[in-house]
């Protein structure tokens, strides 16, 4: 679930997620993106053909740059930010290499060389940039807020698990989470890696967090649904694959599955939100209100369940004020 953000915001690069997470390579470059992304929709709409963008002006410009100063890494990394916003990985890595050839321990030119990596597919490629990234950054006194660490932590964690060693993956997630514990994404990868080692419980505490964050995450039901599964807990069961048929848009097949988890766990409060989730996307106002006024019973500080009982109230409250207007 986490986007393709990485130059998008340097500073808070975030997740879906919160995802967050960027390059310090910013002084120019981040003048540079502004402009051109504040620019970009004035010349899609009204350019002459042929007109070159604002974004391949930017590119052009810098490479310029680099050609007349080869040696400033600042220019390099501008540059390698401005072909990574592009999608030209391969460029963006080859410049942060340059940077790395003569700074070996610059770590804006190894996040950006890891994450390029990534994203041209090589994710054993990008593990040492990014692990020396993260050996570089993790011992300075602002570790704990540092969300290019974050990120850094999150992608080498989700690399192991992809290369099949999940057990590599434990430590730096677990560190990730230290610094954003609501990141969704970073638990259900967490989850994930204690499910391939056979902990399903650990694995399902990480789940549950992870749709307490984002309710509607149906990778982390499907992993629930797989841990109860094999832990033989078959009411928990009905309830985590209806909210797999949910995520999915199968509303009637939702419908059944919570129903019949409701009969089994009716002091659930999630089961009661995901019963009212599914009637409101039914159409079944009514009924999903009384769903939620029972998970809001029985955990009355749930944001989640907040936050749906008063949309759903409130667009009740709504039909019956047209209704009642003559």
């Amino acid at each position: 679930m986490k986007p393709e953000q990485l130059f998008q915001n340097w500073q808070t690069w975030a997740t879906t997620e919160n995802l967050r997470r960027a390059v310090l390579l910013v002084g120019v470059s981040l003048v540079v993106l502004s402009l051109i992304f504040g620019g970009y929709y004035y010349w899609d709409r009204f350019h002459a053909r042929g007109q070159v963008s604002p974004t391949e002006r930017a590119i052009a410009e810098a490479e310029q740059a680099v050609r007349d100063n080869p040696s400033d890494p600042q220019l390099r990394l501008t540059l390698a930010a401005l072909y990574y916003e592009n999608f030209r990985y391969d460029q963006a890595l080859a410049e942060a290499q340059e940077v790395l050839e003569a700074y070996p321990d610059n770590d804006d030119a190894l996040l950006v060389a890891g994450m390029a990596s990534l994203r041209l597919g090589r994710r054993e490629d990008a593990l040492p940039y990014l692990e020396q990234f993260i050996a570089l950054r993790e011992t300075r006194p602002t570790a704990q807020a540092d969300m290019q660490l974050e990120m850094a932590e999150y992608f080498v964690g989700e690399s192991y698990i992809a290369l099949g060693q999940s057990e590599k993956a434990l430590a730096p997630l677990q560190a990730a989470l230290v610094i954003v514990p609501t990141d969704a994404d970073a638990r259900y990868q967490l989850g994930l890696a204690y499910r391939n080692l056979g902990r399903c419980e650990e694995a399902l505490t990480q789940f549950q967090h992870a749709v307490r964050l984002v309710p509607d995450f149906t990778e982390a039901y499907e992993g629930m649904a797989y841990c109860y599964r094999t832990l033989g807990q078959e009411s928990a069961l009905r309830y985590a694959e209806g909210m797999v048929a949910y995520g999915e848009g199968n509303y009637t097949l939702a419908q059944a599955k919570l129903q019949e988890a409701a009969s089994q766990r009716p002091a659930d409060p999630q089961v009661w939100l995901g019963l009212g989730l599914t009637y409101e996307k039914l159409g079944d106002l009514s009924a999903a209100l009384d769903a939620l006024t029972q998970a809001q019973h029985l955990a009355p500080h749930d944001l989640a369940i907040q936050q749906a009982y008063g949309r759903v109230q409130a667009a009740l409250e709504a039909i019956q004020s047209q209704e009642a207007t003559p």
